[in-house]
């Protein structure tokens, strides 16, 4: 017989979290902390300026029952080649609740992008349009923002201003203050990341 903490942790999940990585943000912070010297673990999955993945990254998303994450990046190259980066970020997966009986792998969003232009702004609106429909319609009592880029600060404050707990993890190289200071909870992945 489970004594009731371990019907608690066992229990299904109830709050409901979708969690939205700016992949941008994140392949460019990782690839800086590599420069600096910071030593990879094994289990990190990258390709130089597409993305960067560790299904630790949503460590603070096994409390809740993750209804889907979406990995927002650009991808560069013909039609096989953003074909087959699509689908191996769809052979990613996340950390999840035990319980939780959905799937765990990532929903990709990739934006064609110029090999000429480094960066963009199709990612970061299209994660802010996604997250607010779906804060507006319910969907969601928390979400969880793979991203330091203080440009988000605003689109958090919304985000809370909807009653809906705003949870912000990054890497700690150029992680912003602002978007630190807005979130209910903060993680930096800098403990998922380095051997």
């Amino acid at each position: 017989m489970q004594n009731p903490w371990q019907q608690a942790y066992y229990a299904r999940p109830t709050r409901r979290m979708m969690v939205f990585a700016d992949g941008e943000n994140l392949v460019f912070r990782y690839q800086e902390m590599v420069k600096k010297g910071m030593i990879p673990r094994g289990d990190m999955k990258h390709e130089a300026d597409v993305f960067v993945w560790n299904d630790g990254f949503t460590f603070l998303a096994q409390q809740h029952e993750v209804i889907r994450t979406t990995y927002y990046t650009y991808l560069i190259g013909d039609d096989v080649r953003v074909a087959a980066i699509r689908a191996q970020l769809r052979s990613f997966q996340f950390s999840k609740h035990m319980a939780s009986l959905l799937p765990n792998t990532l929903s990709p969003c990739g934006f064609k992008k110029d090999q000429r232009a480094r960066s963009g702004k199709g990612v970061d609106i299209q994660l802010s349009v996604d997250m607010m429909s779906h804060v507006y319609r319910g969907n969601v009592d928390s979400i969880l923002l793979l991203s330091g880029d203080g440009d988000y600060a605003p689109l958090v404050d919304e985000v809370k201003r909807a009653g809906v707990l705003v949870y912000v993890a990054a890497f700690s190289d150029g992680f912003s203050g602002a978007l630190k200071d807005r979130a209910d909870a903060v993680y930096e992945l800098d403990g998922t990341t380095w051997a």
